[in-house]
């Protein structure tokens, strides 16, 4: 599988994941968004959909959780840092491991998330960082713990706006 084709397919089964999500809970999601580095098409790297269910009230976030779980999801526990106050939910679908995080559409972590992803998107410099750090996990010149500690600083810069992004 190229590199185009690894982006179109996770975005093809971000849609899928979404309208399965919808066929059976629409009524507590409020919006979802396809995050992670499957979300950025210049980034040209494998990995899983991360796929961001913001709900409508907070109370719906193990209501949804529990049906998620019933319907044959595995509840991720161990998730990286960055997911401590979500809850994370996790399918196989195609070729790809989908991660539903489910948060309150509210929640300041929701306007982090969106904005270094779209920061991403549009600044080259900071896909190159990303690249470079992920290329590094992928080929394990790092553990999954120093390339989450990494991702962590990258996206640190992201948001303080850094000038020096030399962090890889």
């Amino acid at each position: 599988m190229n590199t185009t084709t690894i982006y179109k397919k996770a975005s093809e089964c971000y849609i899928q994941a979404s309208l399965d999500i919808l066929n059976h809970f629409r009524t507590s999601v409020k919006e979802i968004h396809h995050v992670g580095s499957t979300s950025i098409q210049r980034m040209d790297m494998p990995g899983e959909v991360d796929v961001l269910l913001l709900m409508k009230y907070e109370e719906n976030i193990n209501m949804l959780a529990n049906g998620m779980v019933q319907e044959g999801y595995d509840k991720v526990s161990g998730f990286p840092s960055d997911y401590i106050e979500e809850v994370v939910l996790r399918d196989n679908q195609d070729d790809f491991e989908v991660n539903f995080i489910l948060m309150h559409h509210e929640s300041e972590r929701k306007d982090e998330i969106l904005y270094c992803r779209d920061c991403l998107n549009e600044n080259d410099r900071y896909i190159q960082e990303f690249r470079k750090l992920k290329r590094a996990y992928l080929e394990r010149r790092m553990d999954r713990e120093e390339y989450e500690l990494r991702k962590a600083g990258l996206f640190s810069a992201i948001m303080d706006r850094e000038e020096d992004l030399d962090i890889v």
